[in-house]
């Protein structure tokens, strides 16, 4: 696991606001799951993935997060909790479509202090 100096260095580097501030609340807490995840926001390129890669690795009524952008290629047959940093405008419709429900990060943190049970899907 990175270090939290390791993260408050890149983060130096993150010029949205929005993601500097999600970051830094996430740097805060205990949890290791929450820490993971401000690791993997700080790093230099984003993650992005889709409802492809979705598919495959995830099954009925799990709990996802994608910490980073999730896109619209591909398609969900099943029903997710999906939280992420940025989602486009088709993944979102494509998402209503499903009956699958999208949360923010902040959302899935005040949901799910401990971060149990959530796939990190990079």
């Amino acid at each position: 696991m990175t270090s939290k100096t390791k993260i408050a260095k890149r983060l130096e580097r993150k010029t949205n606001p929005l993601l500097r501030e999600l970051i830094i609340m996430l740097k805060k807490r205990k949890e290791p799951f929450w820490i993971r995840i401000a690791d993997l926001l700080s790093r230099p390129n984003m993650y992005v993935a889709n409802f492809e890669k979705l598919e495959k690795l995830t099954n009925e009524k799990d709990n996802v997060i994608v910490p980073g952008k999730l896109l619209a290629s591909g398609s969900l047959n099943h029903h997710v909790k999906i939280s992420a940093f940025l989602i486009s405008q088709s993944a979102l419709e494509k998402l209503k479509k499903s009956k699958s429900q999208f949360i923010s990060i902040q959302e899935l943190l005040k949901q799910n202090p401990k971060g149990r049970d959530v796939k990190i899907i990079i």
